[in-house]
């Protein structure tokens, strides 16, 4: 019987492609539960559907053969983004301060925003180093540095300055309060208010 044998054919390929989404799904490390019924693959429009099918429930399904060839899908990798370590803005004021003290001019400079330059020395450094020169430093004691308040973008912290300058090392002291910002690269960097 032509007919008899279409569609047994329908239902062998439905079985067959049934199978390989089941071995497919399995591979990428799903779980299948399903209730399978009459699978019509497409055919001529005149294969009869049989009523005599009876469902089949599949609670579980063994494992593919392992020596059957399957398709490899790579592991995914998901790798932690991590968060810069922001350095401590009181420990970044003390250190501005001492790369000025010892005449670390360039490294102190670094430490200013593109900001902080331009407003106070016309983004030239020379101007920055030409001011402490004048000023002929001895040495810069800084006391009392305490944060007042950060959050993620920005710190502010307070510090008591003095400055000992001239040929008799004499001091001049002052309170500031400096605005700092993160680069966001893990470093810190001193601005104007």
């Amino acid at each position: 019987m032509l007919g008899d044998s279409n569609v047994e054919q329908s239902i062998v390929n439905g079985l067959k492609w049934l199978v390989n989404t089941a071995i497919a799904l399995l591979a990428a490390g799903g779980s299948i539960v399903a209730i399978l019924q009459y699978i019509n693959q497409p055919g001529p429009p005149s294969t009869p559907i049989p009523t005599s099918m009876t469902p089949t429930v599949i609670t579980s399904m063994p494992p593919p053969d392992p020596t059957a060839t399957q398709t490899n899908i790579p592991p995914t990798i998901v790798y932690d983004t991590p968060t810069p370590l922001i350095p401590s803005p009181t420990d970044f004021i003390l250190s501005y301060w001492q790369n000025v003290s010892d005449g670390r001019y360039e490294n102190a400079w670094a430490q200013l925003s593109p900001r902080f330059q331009q407003a106070w020395h016309h983004n030239d450094y020379a101007d920055y180093l030409r001011g402490y020169q004048k000023m002929n430093l001895c040495r810069i004691i800084l006391s009392n540095v305490s944060l007042i308040r950060q959050d993620v973008y920005s710190a502010v912290v307070r510090a008591h300055v003095t400055y000992q300058a001239g040929s008799q090392c004499n001091s001049s002291e002052y309170n500031f309060e400096m605005r700092l910002i993160y680069d966001g690269v893990s470093n810190i960097k001193k601005v104007i208010e």
